[in-house]
C-alpha cells in the first residue's frame, strides 16, 4: 500500500509539473482579415482561415514573429514557377554575356585594339546601311516612274496595264521591307556604339589595376665615396 501510494504521489506530481510547463509556454495569436474583411484575432485559426494570409503574433510582447502569405491557387503558382524559370534563364544569360565580354576584352592588350576591332564591326555595319540607302533609293525612282506612266494612262482614259500594277505593288511592299531593314540596321550601329563605350568601361575595370600600376622605381646608385683630401 505504502509503494502504491508513493507511486501515485510521484505520477500526480509529474503530471502537475507537465501541466503546470504547458500553461507557461506561451501561446501564439493570430491576425487574419476574413471573407467579409474584417480584421480577426485569434489564438487558433478555424478552418477557412489556415489558406489565408496571416501574421503571428507573441502574446507577452505584442510583437509579430512571422508572416505568412495566403495560399497560391494552381495558376498562381504555375505563375510563380514560370516567372522564376524565366528569371533564371535571364540570370544565366546575363552571366553567359558577362563571360564573353570577359574572355573578348581579355584577347585585347590595349585599349586602342579593342576601339579598333569595333571600327571594323561598324564600316561593315555601315557599308550595310549604305547600301540599304542606295537601293531603296533606286526603288523609289523607279516607282515613281511607274506610278507617273500610270498616271498618265489614267488621264488619258487608258487602263493601267495589270502587269504594271502589279510591278507596282510589289516594288512598294519591297520599298517597306527594306526600309524596316534600314531602321533595324540604325539600331543596331547605336547599340554597337553603346556596346564599345561599355565594353571600354569594363576594358579599364579589368585592365587598370595592372596595365596601370606605376612602374617600380629604379633603385638609387650607391653614393661614391669623397676622394681622399691631400
Amino acid at each position: 500500500m505504502t509503494r502504491t501510494f508513493l507511486s501515485v504521489a510521484v505520477l500526480s506530481a509529474l503530471l502537475a509539473a507537465g501541466i503546470a510547463g504547458a500553461q507557461e509556454k506561451p501561446k501564439k495569436l493570430y491576425r487574419w482579415v476574413d471573407k467579409d474583411g474584417k480584421v480577426q484575432f485569434s489564438d487558433a485559426l478555424p478552418p477557412e482561415a489556415v489558406d489565408q494570409a496571416r501574421t503571428e503574433i507573441n502574446p507577452e510582447s505584442g510583437m509579430a514573429t512571422a508572416t505568412i502569405e495566403r495560399a497560391l491557387t494552381p495558376e498562381e503558382r504555375k505563375a510563380r514557377e514560370l516567372a522564376q524559370a524565366h528569371q533564371e534563364q535571364a540570370d544565366k544569360q546575363a552571366e553567359k554575356v558577362r563571360q564573353t565580354e570577359e574572355a573578348m576584352i581579355a584577347s585585347f592588350q590595349t585599349e586602342d585594339e579593342l576601339k579598333r576591332a569595333f571600327q571594323v564591326r561598324t564600316s561593315m555595319l555601315q557599308q550595310t546601311l549604305d547600301a540599304i540607302e542606295a537601293g531603296i533609293g533606286g526603288q523609289r525612282a523607279s516607282l515613281a516612274s511607274l506610278l507617273a506612266d500610270a498616271s498618265e494612262a489614267e488621264l488619258s482614259g487608258t487602263a493601267v496595264n495589270p502587269k504594271q500594277a502589279a510591278t507596282i505593288r510589289e516594288l512598294h511592299l519591297e520599298m517597306n521591307k527594306q526600309t524596316q531593314m534600314l531602321v533595324l540596321k540604325q539600331g543596331e550601329l547605336v547599340a554597337l556604339d553603346k556596346e564599345l563605350l561599355r565594353l571600354v568601361e569594363r576594358f579599364r575595370e579589368i585592365k587598370a589595376p595592372r596595365d596601370g600600376a606605376a612602374p617600380a622605381a629604379p633603385s638609387a646608385p650607391a653614393e661614391a665615396g669623397a676622394p681622399p683630401t691631400g
